[in-house]
């Protein structure tokens, strides 16, 4: 349903590409202005002119989800411009630490660990309590975190050849419980707190590691990276369908509007029944 949003302020991070480039494109679509926080605005001013060609305000902010500091100077100017947030997505998300694209054997270091964990788990917190204070004093707001099924892997993260650290699900399992931990402080406030869980989304970070994966297996070279990467995680999803950033975003969409008023706590699958492959 169209127009779900209308009046709304989403406050988007990651906003610059894959998901939530979707997440900012299908908010506005539904009546939504956007403020579209990411560390690189680049990508975020190309997405801005979409919204606004839609016929809905974009602001762009600068953000390091990582600092508290860069966080709340990002929520004030959203909130000078706006005079109001009604809705929080949680987006920005990392894998590695800078520099790194895969690892196939498996081996976490000190600095995937303090990156991930900074900016997948601390940014959403950091986000939450910045923004929190607004949204308890209008008694409205959407919470949506964006998780991810190697949360719930009983499997070693790297087991499907992505070389994925296990800093990466614990910091996606921590995210999880954070969310359901929210709940019981903002219930009260009217404030919805949901997370979304995908799967096999086909964005930049998968390519990139997929690239580097032909780049290194000479049984591969030559091959699409997109081929090569259906082909690798298709087995492990019951639809045998990778997900679109779309299908994340339009779920993402719903749970900001009143049709899921009475929807909180909760992680919504969108993985084509992952969660059930073990």
């Amino acid at each position: 349903m169209l127009g779900n949003l209308k009046g709304r302020v989403a406050f988007v991070t990651g906003a610059s590409r894959g998901i939530g480039r979707s997440i900012c494109l299908v908010m506005a679509e539904q009546g939504a202005d956007i403020v579209l926080a990411d560390v690189a605005t680049e990508g975020a001013l190309k997405v801005a002119k979409d919204i606004e060609r839609l016929g809905h305000k974009a602001l762009v902010v600068q953000v390091d989800v990582a600092k508290r500091d860069s966080v709340v100077a990002a929520v004030s100017k959203a909130l000078d411009a706006f005079g109001h947030i009604d809705i929080l997505v949680n987006n920005a998300s990392v894998v590695y630490a800078p520099g790194r694209i895969t690892m196939e054997d498996g081996t976490d270091t000190d600095e995937d660990w303090h990156f991930v964990l900074a900016v997948n788990l601390l940014g959403p917190v950091y986000c939450c309590e910045a923004i929190l204070p607004h949204m308890k004093e209008r008694q409205y707001g959407k919470i949506i975190n964006i998780g991810s099924i190697a949360a719930h892997a009983s499997r070693p993260p790297h087991a499907s050849g992505l070389g994925i650290p296990n800093a990466y699900p614990v910091s996606k399992a921590a995210l999880l419980r954070y969310t359901k931990a929210l709940v019981h402080q903002v219930s009260e406030f009217n404030i919805n707190v949901n997370a979304i869980c995908p799967s096999m989304v086909w964005t930049p970070t998968p390519q990139q590691q997929i690239e580097e994966m032909i780049r290194n297996r000479p049984e591969l070279a030559n091959r699409d990276p997109h081929d090569v990467y259906v082909e690798t995680r298709r087995a492990e999803v019951p639809l045998r369908r990778e997900q679109a950033p779309e299908d994340i975003a339009k779920m993402a969409a719903f749970l900001a509007s009143e049709d899921a008023r009475n929807v909180t706590g909760q992680c919504i699958h969108v993985d084509g029944g992952m969660i059930l492959r073990d």
